[in-house]
């Protein structure tokens, strides 16, 4: 008998072994990446945590029974004022150049566009007045009221971006309509001219439930914390998959 035989290996490795060594021999970010990011519905995501839908980030904030109210992550459009025309409404939201350019980028990602629904937007003045109504809006962004509500779950952008939220209308004892409220990169409340464009917009609108969006998986889920056994269940699964 030859050594090989008498060793117990084959002279040459069978197409099995070749596949556990391939997966051995894969880098650890292809297997993180497999392992750590799955598809769940939007209703399965908590509130506070992240989500990906149609390759943009976004921050599940509340939910009712059919939709998820979201934020995203990050600012979406760069240096932007809020309004540019010359009306006697300039800090309605809803009459603005900003939800002119937000419903623009939504168009620009079919997922997320047709995912979102129509729910009212209280454009209710920092100084009580009610003239710009509830309107019924899919994409806008954070009032705030909103932004207060939900301020502990709302990630800090390195960009100050705007809210819907308008300083007074025409009917206010200090009237004006040039002033909007806007986010700093502190995370603090202020308010400035609508013809600034040193600020961004940050969408934020509701989504069907039911949608499937990304995740990141459980942290066991990542490679490094994998004990010695686990890891060979796992090549042992993938090899079995083949």
């Amino acid at each position: 008998a030859s050594a090989a035989t008498l060793t117990g290996y084959k002279d040459e490795p069978s197409q099995k072994d070749m596949s556990c060594s391939c997966i051995i021999h894969r880098s650890r970010t292809e297997i993180k990446e497999e392992i750590t990011v799955k598809q769940i519905t939007l209703e399965q995501v908590r509130k506070g945590e992240r989500f990906v839908l149609d390759g943009v980030a976004f921050v599940k904030l509340d939910e009712d029974r059919e939709s998820s109210f979201v934020v995203s992550e990050d600012v979406v459009l760069k240096g932007i004022a809020f309004d540019t025309q010359e009306r006697e409404d300039r800090n309605n939201y809803m009459c603005s150049g900003i939800q002119e350019g937000l419903d623009e980028w939504a168009s620009e990602h079919e997922e997320i566009y047709e995912a979102a629904l129509e729910r009212p937007i209280d454009l209710l003045s920092m100084d009580g007045m009610t003239d710009y109504g509830k309107p019924e809006v899919s994409v806008r962004m954070l009032t705030v009221d909103e932004y207060r509500k939900y301020r502990a779950l709302i990630p800090l952008t390195d960009e100050a971006y705007w809210l819907a939220t308008p300083w007074t209308t025409l009917r206010s004892p200090d009237s004006g309509t040039n002033h909007a409220y806007y986010v700093n990169a502190s995370g603090a409340l202020n308010g400035n001219n609508v013809s600034n464009p040193s600020f961004a917009a940050r969408p934020a609108f509701y989504l069907q439930s039911s949608i499937s969006v990304s995740v990141d998986g459980d942290e066991k889920c990542s490679l490094e914390t994998y004990d010695m056994t686990e890891l060979l269940q796992e090549i042992a699964r993938r090899v079995g998959e083949k």
